[in-house]
């Protein structure tokens, strides 16, 4: 490796890096969230995948049905915005989306005056399911109680889809190869995936990671950003969009000044303890990730991922060379950040390793499509057309270390 070559690197990771596990792809989960097939809503509040607690009893589930009437109704409406967009079809997150500006505009969470048309355009066809029927036991509804339930759907759905086991690990070969080459003394890996594929693969090959959670204490880790400054590990995991296994803990009497966010080590996030030993519970009952599409940058500057996405900033400052792989350039606010970071100096170039190039360029938002031949012209874009599984961290690093790069 030549003496210019920077010691530094960093990932930028999307879902495709996760398919080769069986993670489920973003067609899969839209088509569960459609259906709602198998899916039954609990007492504790969240959405599980089985039969309705009192089918036993001939006794329907009542939100459910509900639910996924009113989001494909949504999907009508979305429909017809992308009608004339080839090959763009309404997914999950676009549902989420939808349906929680719904919410945020009935409770005044945010002023939208474009929402309003749009619910009094399908509101005739929605009052139905704010009635409820004989045997029922709600008797009413209120058309953000429905929109807040539609969102929590589709998370829970998410959320139970990706936390299961990956069928494999070793299609991210070419990123344990990369953690483990000597040379480089500094590896952040960005990920926008909420599933802990990636975590398992380094964990398998003993690779120690800082990733903003301390050592376990009464068997949960819990959330230090401090960590990412003082911690010993070249290689720095940033979640920017949230995980399947963090929680929001307030402990029993607490208030939000005493909560903590942690990851509890055996998934039973209902029983766990403070760092004082006293019983705490899980605030929302559900993980902390982002779902929706523009709504997820409205996080961006609020929380745990006000650390995160102010490391991401940092560490790209100080980084020469960016490997994007398996992101599809959809989050505006991510690629704002990737593109501000190009023109920030003529050294900084990315690598994008995509099996079909050419596709990623058609798809991606204009900021990205509208500037990648003039990337490739000025030498600041390369592209491995491979898929992960199929890519070497040897072949990835000759791209980025040449001599003369």
């Amino acid at each position: 490796m030549p003496s210019s070559t920077p010691m530094r690197i960093a990932f930028l990771l999307g879902s495709g890096v996760s398919i080769p596990a069986e993670m489920p792809s973003t067609r899969n989960i839209t088509e569960r969230v459609l259906s709602g097939e198998g899916v039954m809503r609990h007492t504790d509040g969240n959405y599980y995948f089985g039969d309705p607690l009192y089918a036993h009893m001939g006794i329907p589930d009542e939100y459910v049905p509900r639910v996924v009437i009113f989001l494909n109704r949504l999907k009508v409406e979305i429909d017809l915005y992308y009608l004339y967009q080839a090959g763009r079809f309404t997914n999950y997150e676009d549902l989420y989306y939808v349906g929680s500006q719904i919410k945020d505009s009935k409770l005044e969470e945010y002023d939208n005056p474009a929402v309003q048309p749009f619910i009094d355009k399908i509101l005739p066809e929605i009052r139905p399911l704010l009635v409820g029927k004989k045997n029922e036991i709600r008797k009413e509804w209120q058309l953000h109680e429905l929109a807040g339930e539609a969102t929590h759907y589709i998370r829970d759905i998410v959320w139970h889809l990706f936390a299961k086991e990956p069928s494999r690990t070793d299609h991210l070969d070419s990123l344990k190869d990369v953690c483990l080459d000597g040379q480089l003394s500094s590896i952040d890996i960005f990920t926008l995936n909420h599933d802990t594929v990636l975590e398992r693969c380094l964990s398998q090959n003993g690779i120690q990671v800082t990733d903003g959670f301390g050592e376990p204490l009464n068997n949960v880790r819990y959330w230090d950003p401090d960590l990412f400054e003082t911690g010993s590990s070249k290689v720095r995991l940033f979640k920017l969009h949230g995980s399947v296994n963090w929680f929001r803990f307030r402990p029993r009497g607490g208030d939000w000044s005493n909560e903590s966010i942690g990851i509890p080590l055996d998934w039973d996030f209902w029983h766990t303890k403070t760092l004082q030993g006293q019983m705490q519970w899980p605030v929302d009952g559900r993980p902390m990730f982002l779902a929706g599409t523009f709504n997820k940058m409205l996080q961006y500057t609020s929380g745990i991922y006000t650390d995160l996405h102010y490391q991401f900033y940092r560490s790209l400052r100080h980084t020469q060379r960016l490997v994007v792989c398996g992101y599809g350039f959809a989050d505006k606010g991510i690629n704002t950040r990737i593109i501000e970071w190009i023109y920030s100096s003529s050294d900084h170039k990315i690598t994008i390793v995509h099996p079909e190039p050419e596709k990623l360029k058609r798809v991606a938002r204009g900021a990205i499509s509208n500037k990648w031949d003039d990337w490739k012209n000025m030498n600041k874009l390369t592209i491995v057309p491979k898929g992960i599984e199929q890519t070497s961290w040897q072949e990835i690093r000759n791209i980025l270390f040449k001599t003369g790069g």
